[in-house]
């Protein structure tokens, strides 16, 4: 059975996994713990600062099964210099966004659209809000669950440190190239 909720804390519940939007001080040590390790885990996402992204989070949204952290995706206020150097490679101006990040599911929790429930929840919750992502441009699935959820393509830069090219998506419509847009998710869901 599934809840909707209408608050930050309140869960929803799909078949036997729990869905849960909360603040960082209304988690408990134990869980906040199990999001950090799950993240590490996952790989992908550079987890330097992400004890202080997570501290300092707008949302944090969960999965749980079997009382374990199986799935995780967090609104979070990026670092000024984090988003400065995206803001000089993109020329976008990203003061007073939230990102999202962290997103991540267990691997043999994925194909359960766990991610999807938890951009959702987190999106339902952050109302009225500016939001980004970044994400690799050959990361395919979640190119996906980004257009899926309402996200469109701001920019593109070189990632400083990796050299990988980087899509910055918003959950509002940029002027440029909408039809170029259109074609690069069609292009994806192909895939």
């Amino acid at each position: 059975m599934r809840k909707r909720p209408t608050h930050y804390g309140q869960d929803m519940e799909q078949e036997n996994i729990k869905y849960h939007f909360k603040k960082p001080d209304d988690i408990s040590p134990r869980i906040l713990d199990q999001i950090k390790t799950l993240i590490r885990e996952g790989g992908g996402v550079g987890t330097a600062w992400l004890e202080e992204n997570l501290r300092n989070a707008f949302l944090i949204g969960y999965a749980m099964h079997n009382g374990r952290v199986v799935g995780s995706s967090i609104h979070k206020h990026p670092k000024r210099e984090y988003r400065g150097k995206i803001e000089a490679a993109t020329g976008l101006d990203l003061s007073g966004y939230i990102e999202r990040g962290y997103t991540t599911v267990k691997p043999e929790y994925r194909d359960q659209d766990i991610g999807d429930r938890l951009i959702k929840g987190l999106i339902e919750r952050s109302k009225g809000k500016k939001i980004y992502v970044t994400i690799r441009m050959d990361n395919i699935e979640p190119l996906k669950l980004t257009y899926k959820n309402g996200m469109v393509m701001a920019g593109k830069f070189i990632h400083y440190k990796t050299g990988h090219e980087i899509g910055l998506f918003v959950n509002h419509k940029v002027p440029s190239e909408p039809q170029k847009q259109n074609s690069f998710f069609r292009n994806i869901l192909d895939l």
